[in-house]
């Protein structure tokens, strides 16, 4: 699995701590690209759109109901749901003006949510949808979590499989990176439609379902020990926050 953690940077710098903003700028899907939300573009003129807006800066709370879809995170005029077969592979890119995604010590994760009603860009609260993980990405096979490849997360892109059992519909994409480098934790989440097709007829049970707010915690594991990754160069093993993966 290779992983794209290029994003579109504005780097703030303070006396003591340096925030990196960005997120996904582009999805391909069964080969057609899909061009992401535009932040830092007045919001009249982008239209036509299957990704849900956005802004550049990070989440710091996961209880705050910006960490579903980002800050606002609404469907833009003329929102669209990408088709895709199930079974086939979405590709994301966080690249933009050949700025790289320098904090790269964290996990990324793609959650899929289904729609009620048969159109995400109806839906009155976001918050109230149940998502499941259907990829993650963590720490590697035999590397401490302060190791110089641990948790780092820096490749090319970052493909995720959508599961070939998985029933039709319209759904959500959550994509996210959590910057575990620095104190307090960074989320970075974006969210896309998708429209679902395929003979597949399973659904994951309730153990397999979370809400966002609510999946995570400051007590979680893989979250409480941000700020404190790249002093520990012994520790090889780490749980990627939220429910397990649902495969299909």
């Amino acid at each position: 699995m290779k992983l794209s953690i290029s994003l579109a940077l504005v780097v703030a710098f303070t006396s003591t701590t340096v925030f990196v903003h960005g997120g996904v700028t582009t999805y391909i899907i069964d080969n057609t690209s899909y061009p992401g939300y535009v932040w830092y573009d007045p919001l009249d003129g982008q239209k036509d759109l299957i990704q849900r807006t956005w802004d550049q800066n990070p989440h710091t709370d996961p209880l705050s109901s910006n960490l579903t879809c980002n800050y606002h995170g609404t469907p833009v005029p003329g929102a669209f749901h990408a088709p895709v077969r199930a079974g086939s592979t979405i590709r994301t890119s966080w690249n933009q003006n050949s700025f790289g995604w320098v904090h790269t010590v964290g996990p990324v994760i793609a959650y899929l949510a289904s729609c009620p009603g048969g159109d995400c860009s109806t839906i009155a609260n976001i918050a109230d949808i149940s998502w499941f993980k259907i990829a993650e990405e963590g720490l590697r096979k035999g590397f401490a979590l302060g190791g110089p490849r641990g948790l780092n997360t820096r490749t090319d892109y970052w493909d995720v499989v959508v599961p070939l059992g998985l029933k039709p519909g319209k759904y959500m994409v959550r994509h996210e990176i959590i910057n575990l480098e620095l104190a307090p934790v960074l989320f970075y989440p974006n969210c896309a439609q998708l429209e679902v097709q395929g003979e597949g007829e399973s659904f994951p049970a309730d153990n397999f379902l979370v809400k966002f707010p609510g999946a995570y915690s400051t007590s979680d594991p893989g979250i409480a020990i941000s700020g404190k990754v790249k002093q520990d160069k012994f520790t090889k093993n780490y749980t990627v926050p939220g429910p397990k993966v649902w495969t299909g």
